[in-house]
C-alpha cells in the first residue's frame, strides 16, 4: 500500500525570508551615519590663534 503525500497548510515547509526587515534597518544605519557626518563636520571650530603684527620699535622698549 502506498501512502499519498497531500500538501497540508499546517506542514512547516522552507519559507524564503523577506528582504522587507533588511530596507528599514539599513535605512536607519544610513540616517544615523548622516546625522553624525553632519556633527562632525559641523561642530565647534577650533581656536585660531590670532597674530598680531608689531613694529619693530615697540619690540626694543
Amino acid at each position: 500500500m502506498k501512502i499519498k503525500r497531500q500538501t497540508n497548510s499546517f506542514e512547516s515547509r522552507p519559507r524564503r525570508r523577506s528582504a522587507l526587515p533588511i530596507i528599514p534597518i539599513v535605512l536607519l544605519i544610513l540616517l544615523i551615519g548622516l546625522f553624525w557626518l553632519m556633527w562632525a563636520r559641523g561642530g565647534e571650530q577650533p581656536q585660531v590663534p590670532v597674530e598680531k603684527a608689531i613694529p619693530a620699535e615697540k619690540l626694543g622698549k
